[in-house]
């Protein structure tokens, strides 16, 4: 294998963070989450006043979901050395994976659309308000599956030499588990399960940035000591 591309394609993973972190902070202002309990009004001004960061900021997301993707691709790279001839858990991964860049794409062009005419009426913008963070925060499922598919994978290993640690498998499959909250946010505008709320975004968001930094330092060691 190219361990080279696959160093490239692991360092997509600390980029993907850091830019998606930036696209919120500071440049949307989206930290912390705008929340569901904003009137039309409100939140028309809001998006009047930020116009260009936010622009600015959903350029970056867009870039950080692409490179989710290879990013994904270098994970399952390593996945595949543990499954060999009968890889489900590495396509599953795969699959899930990109998608999840899918959304974070589709999430970024949606907050844009907000912001790309700003004098639009106050209604037609807090529709597309709802649609935007409903999309950046209610699909943990996609997340969550991601984690749980390496997890699964990396405690199949049967390898006499493990390619991952046991430890990094348990490891994914807690912090799949609770990225799921995200889910139940189509039932609150206010609480722990709410768009901003302590449950179905910062516990996720606290995870999301040392879940990618663990994965980046697992797999560079793991590609350096790979024949």
């Amino acid at each position: 294998m190219n361990k080279r591309a696959q160093l490239i394609g692991t360092w997509a993973g600390p980029v993907t963070i850091i830019m998606f972190g930036l696209s919120f902070w500071p440049f949307a202002g989206f930290l912390p989450p705008l929340p569901a309990t904003m009137t039309p009004t409100e939140v028309a001004a809001y998006y009047q006043e930020h116009t260009t960061g936010i622009r600015f900021g959903m350029i970056l997301m867009m870039f950080a979901g692409t490179l989710n993707c290879v990013w994904v691709g270098a994970i399952s790279t390593q996945l595949r050395r543990i499954e060999k001839e009968n890889p489900m858990w590495t396509y599953a991964q795969l699959a899930v994976g990109c998608a999840g860049g899918v959304i974070i794409i589709v999430g970024a062009m949606l907050m844009t659309a907000v912001a790309f005419r700003p004098d639009r009426g106050p209604e037609l913008t807090y529709l597309l308000f709802d649609l935007a963070w409903l999309m950046v925060v209610m699909p943990g499922t996609p997340a969550a599956l991601q984690n749980l598919t390496i997890g699964f994978c990396i405690l199949s290993d049967t390898n006499i030499k493990p390619v991952f640690p046991r430890w990094l498998g348990f490891f994914n499959i807690w912090t799949g588990l609770l990225f799921m909250p995200g889910a139940l946010v189509t039932f609150f505008k206010t609480g722990p399960f709410a768009w901003d709320g302590l449950l179905a975004f910062w516990l996720p968001a606290v995870l999301f940035g040392p879940w990618f930094f663990v994965m980046f330092f697992m797999m560079r060691k793991t590609i350096a000591q790979q024949l």
